[in-house]
């Protein structure tokens, strides 16, 4: 049963979730090119609370999906989205394709979103 909990623990880094906070949503990125690909947001940084390492600063988060650069679908893994199992992240808020797409309509409205809340 304790492997049904790996990755809740939002104070390890590069598995758990995202800490509960208010984030200021930061660059959007139309073709990123980096620790994620493609459509993304840059949500900062954030410091966990308890989980027994508080203090952790989780680092590189994004909201994102997987694809290539451009926006369009890949053949490798780390840039097709397959399905349900395609929703784990390293601690990123990741997203289908045509969800992180539509997202992105939401920018060109007035007004932008400017804050996320995660709890």
């Amino acid at each position: 049963a304790a492997n049904n909990k790996i990755g809740r623990n939002a104070c390890i880094p590069n598995q758990g979730w995202l800490p509960n906070a208010t984030y200021n949503i930061g660059t959007f990125y139309n073709n990123h090119v980096g620790t994620v690909h493609g459509i993304a947001w840059d949500i900062g940084n954030k410091r966990c609370k308890g989980g027994g390492k508080s203090g952790q600063n989780r680092t590189e988060l994004f909201v994102h999906s997987e694809m290539l650069s451009n926006g369009k679908q890949g053949t490798s893994e780390p840039t097709r989205w397959d399905g349900n199992g395609d929703y784990k992240s390293y601690g990123c808020i990741k997203m289908k394709p045509a969800d992180v797409r539509a997202l992105k309509g939401y920018r060109s409205n007035y007004p932008k979103p400017t804050k996320l809340y995660v709890s």
